[in-house]
């Protein structure tokens, strides 16, 4: 399967702007959530799996007490692709779910 080539960074900021609980930070795509307790955290991150398995693409992802990070960027091309879009959109349509586990 080819991978997608890295995305322009003013393709990456127009996404952005629709896109407010994403942000930059170098090459990578970072969410940062709060949520109620850590098996809230837990449980979203465990929800997600199948959204990245599903794109053979995977976040690097931090759990705490009471949060959930999540860091993306397509590895091979050293920053972000089509398919870091992808995720994050995915991503945000699957929380929608998990909204009662945020703080």
């Amino acid at each position: 399967m080819s991978r997608p080539a890295r995305l322009e960074d003013d393709v990456v900021d127009r996404w952005l702007e629709a896109h407010r609980d994403w942000r930059r930070r170098d090459a990578h795509l970072v969410r940062e959530l709060h949520t109620k307790d850590y098996p809230g955290a837990v449980t979203i991150l465990q929800a997600q799996v199948s959204l990245a398995q599903g794109l053979d693409h995977h976040p690097v992802a931090t759990v705490g007490y009471r949060e959930l990070r999540l860091d993306l960027w397509t590895h091979d091309q050293a920053g972000l692709t089509q398919l870091d879009l992808d995720y994050a959109n995915g991503f945000d349509l699957l929380l929608g779910d998990y909204a009662h586990l945020l703080s």
